[in-house]
């Protein structure tokens, strides 16, 4: 019988890693606005690979524009515009970018990385007129009529612009029909980024073969910012996604989102949904929450676990949050706020929800990051008194940020304040690096700090409100950078691990099998009982940081010949695995046979000559089947057969 050996996919992904708890603590905070303006906060964040950290910032378009290092005293007028700032791990800034205009107000969507070394930002540019002039920093001034809104544009990690690219026509119609609302923007793991537009009318074109209906779309750009593709979404026509996340093995995709966007009055609907890899709906569940909830990010891990920060406001007694049959309520404050940590299977079957109840109505979370192991971060807003049931937390003055670190069973990791002595501060946005370093964003009033001792202040430049960015992580892993965690396998179900990486402030090494299985130690023997695709990690501790390493690989348990009697002693079922035919000899009398799937359903069925025959397979689609053979004596002989 043919020995049968594992695949091991050549595609690796290094993800994002956690921290030693003990060693997380605050470490700076950035900021900055226009003097003289209102509504200033950070919206997005996202890293680099090496470790860089990019904010994207709705700022004052009525000069001075301050910002650490960076100071514009160009004057776009009244109405908002996009700031981008870019700090290292130590708090220094990189650069910065204003994208701005003198006649129509500009509303960011969205930012990411990929890991060629660019960074993508979405937003809502120049609506009011067709005679405007758009400024992307000192690189780029666009000039005459334009109607365009809509927009995906490039920069490298060290600032330089490289491209723009509108949805749809430049047209007054076009214009109406991409006045997005909210358009969430990721990275698959081919580099390719996806801009979920929000398109408000039907009948305008997108590409070529592809006119809107009503509704959101994944459009899809390469690197050089070609458009490959522009798929509906099977949502209603009034739903609108808050945040998406594309698992990097499957590319299927979940989302989070609300429905009318303030377009109508009533009870909201907040909703979670899955779709395939060609965009084929495969779920949606919406919740049970009142009027005032909301459901705004959402991250996948390793484990294949989703999590979604979500929030339910005073609109019952007690105030309740309920999705997909599970529910929780504020059991500390009954009449008022409460903020959720979520937990589901890729299913969207609730396994953990995790609330924080507050003492008054304003609490809820608006964005949430993964670190690894199946922990996340999130960030929020809350007044009065927030707690789990264990840690409690007071606000300095008015309203505060909080930040939240839950593990993969759902219990408190960290609650951390961050306090200011303006009455409308807040947490808006959050992200990761790989080696565990949380940055937080949001708006502050006058100043904010936090950590004990605390950290030096930002002060406000002057306007109402100023964004500002804080890290909270370990002292060393700017220094550190990066902690990696290779490792190397061989053997068939049987598999030998092996950590490759440095040893240098190693503490521990962990490793997770992907079958419910773990062990620790630089090496590991791990044996498979069942074949399939599985995605082995390991991670690795030190004392600046820990990384995890994952590689996907398929195992194939070598054919496995049982039987209920006296088996046919000549009996062999060849090649293994298989593409086109299947040959079984050493049968020894008239015999039928099925073909089943793993789950018991048969497939073919048929009957077998003494002596040899073939089967013909090469219609099968790739995976692993169960020959049945039941001679007319009665011995049957069960074989577990690949399709290639």
């Amino acid at each position: 019988m043919k020995r049968l050996t594992k695949i091991t996919f050549i595609t690796f992904l290094l993800i994002g890693c956690i921290f030693n708890a003990e060693a997380q603590k605050f470490q700076w905070v950035k900021g900055g606005g226009a003097a003289t303006s209102s509504d200033q906060h950070t919206d997005f964040m996202c890293t680099d690979p090496n470790g860089n950290v990019y904010a994207l910032s709705t700022v004052g378009g009525d000069a001075p524009l301050i910002a650490d290092t960076f100071h514009s005293s160009f004057y776009y007028g009244t109405n908002p515009i996009i700031l981008i700032t870019s700090y290292n791990c130590n708090g220094q800034m990189r650069w910065a970018k204003i994208i701005g205009s003198t006649g129509g107000r500009c509303t960011p969507f969205g930012i990411a990385a990929d890991n060629l070394g660019h960074i993508y930002v979405t937003g809502q540019l120049i609506h009011n007129s067709g005679a405007q002039t758009l400024y992307i920093g000192n690189d780029t001034v666009i000039t005459g009529s334009l109607f365009l809104t809509t927009s995906l544009l490039q920069f490298d990690t060290a600032g330089q612009f490289n491209w723009i690219r509108f949805v749809g026509p430049n047209t007054f119609a076009g214009a109406v029909a991409l006045g997005s609302l909210a358009d969430p923007l990721t990275i698959d793991n081919a580099n390719n980024a996806h801009y979920f537009c929000y398109i408000q009318q039907s009948g305008i074109p997108i590409m070529t073969g592809v006119t809107s209906i009503y509704g959101v779309y994944d459009i899809t750009y390469n690197t050089s910012g070609t458009m490959l593709s522009a798929v509906r979404l099977d949502l209603d026509s009034e739903w609108y996604l808050c945040n998406v996340v594309i698992d990097p093995a499957t590319n299927k995709l979940y989302v989070c989102g609300d429905v009318n966007m303030g377009m109508g009055a009533g009870v909201d609907t907040l909703f979670a949904a899955a779709f395939d890899a060609s965009r084929n709906r495969l779920w949606k569940y919406n919740t049970d929450s009142l009027s005032g909830s909301a459901i705004s990010g959402i991250t996948l891990d390793q484990t294949k676990h989703l999590h979604f920060t979500g929030s339910a406001e005073t609109g019952s007694i007690p105030t309740f949050f309920c999705f997909n049959g599970d529910t929780v309520y504020n059991t500390h404050f009954p009449l008022y706020a409460t903020s959720v940590i979520m937990t589901t299977d890729t299913n969207g079957h609730p396994l953990k929800i995790k609330s924080f109840d507050a003492s008054t109505s304003v609490n809820g979370f608006s964005g949430i990051t993964q670190l690894s192991n199946g922990k996340v971060a999130a960030v929020g807003t809350y007044a009065g008194i927030i707690t789990d049931g264990t840690v409690t937390l007071s606000p300095s003055i008015g309203q505060d940020p909080f930040l939240e670190i839950v593990d993969s069973a759902g219990d408190l990791v960290a609650l951390e304040h961050l306090s200011g002595d303006g009455f409308y501060d807040a947490g808006y946005s959050i992200t990761s690096d790989k080696v565990g370093n949380v940055y937080i964003g949001g708006q502050v009033v006058d100043s904010i700090w936090a950590g004990i001792p605390p950290i030096p202040a930002f002060h406000s430049v002057g306007g109402a409100t100023d964004f500002f960015v804080m890290k909270y992580g370990v002292d060393c892993s700017c220094t550190s950078m990066p902690i990696a965690a290779p490792y190397t396998d061989t053997g068939s179900h049987t598999i030998g691990f092996t950590y490759t990486g440095s040893t240098t402030g190693l503490d521990s090494v962990v490793w997770n099998f992907d079958d419910g299985s773990m062990d620790t130690g630089s090496t590991a023997l791990h044996t498979y009982s069942v074949a399939g695709t599985y995605r082995p990690c390991v991670t690795i501790y030190t004392d600046c940081g820990s990384d995890m390493y994952c590689n996907n690989v398929v195992v194939l348990i070598p054919s496995l010949i049982t039987s209920n009697g006296t088996t046919y002693s000549n009996l062999k079922v060849w090649p293994n695995p298989v593409c086109d035919e299947l040959n079984i000899s050493g049968i020894n009398e008239n015999t039928t046979y099925k073909i089943l799937s793993l789950t018991g359903v048969t497939i073919q069925n048929g009957y077998l000559k003494p002596g040899t025959d073939i089967l013909p397979l090469g219609k099968f689609t790739p995976g692993i089947y169960i020959l049945e053979l039941t001679g007319v004596s009665g011995v049957r002989n069960i074989v577990r057969m690949v399709k290639k």
